[in-house]
């Protein structure tokens, strides 16, 4: 990952942690949106294994914000659940070859 992507991972997990005890539906929009502005920046051509990553790790923080609650101790496959009533958005190219070159 570069330099950047950790910083911005850093300061989402920072926040992540001020969520932790909102409800399932705040925070998924939370998540959401900051999913949202990545792919909105970030969704060039070819960068595909990037925002994959990113949203990979999204996923592994909600995992983890939620996991370490006594209330919601959760695994993999009840998360697989939640973000089948929650789903996050997947990466996807949110600018064309024109639009990527200016």
């Amino acid at each position: 990952m570069t330099l950047g992507i950790t910083r911005k991972l850093t300061a989402l997990r920072q926040e992540a942690w001020r969520f932790m005890h909102a409800p399932l539906a705040t925070q998924h929009e939370w998540f959401a949106a900051v999913l949202r502005g990545h792919y909105g920046y970030y969704g060039r051509p070819h960068n595909c294994p990037a925002l994959s990553g990113f949203y990979q790790e999204v996923r592994r923080t909600w995992l983890r914000c939620l996991s370490s609650q006594k209330s919601r101790r959760m695994g993999w496959p009840e998360f697989e659940t939640l973000t089948a009533r929650f789903p996050l958005p997947v990466p996807r190219i949110t600018r064309t070859w024109a639009q990527a070159r200016i």
